[in-house]
């Protein structure tokens, strides 16, 4: 990842769980210290960054659950957005969502 860390510009895209929508709808700047913009999509939520030091980092947004059920969330992809060869994914994971 040493190449990913050169880059200029990054791209964080995760994938909303099925049954769920984020609380604020509304693209634009902020999101975070090391987010630039912020994309509020259909399908998934994308983060950009200008900057990004290494190490661990955190992007969070808010969801509301709408629809319960099992779902399979589709894993989080990240990208240089000018070196498309340097990309990586994180695994699925699975919510349940209970109806209370």
């Amino acid at each position: 990842f040493e190449n990913y860390f050169r880059a200029k510009k990054r791209l964080f895209e995760d994938y909303k769980p099925a049954g769920c929508e984020p609380l604020e709808l509304t693209s634009g700047s902020g999101g975070g210290s090391y987010v630039s913009h912020r994309e509020m999509r259909d399908e998934l939520v994308a983060f950009f960054c200008s900057s990004l030091p290494k190490g661990t980092h955190t992007f969070t947004y808010r969801l509301r659950a709408e629809i319960p059920g099992k779902f399979h969330v589709m894993p989080a992809m990240a990208q240089a957005m000018y070196a498309p060869t340097l990309r990586a994914n994180s695994q699925e994971w699975r919510v349940e969502i209970i109806d209370e």
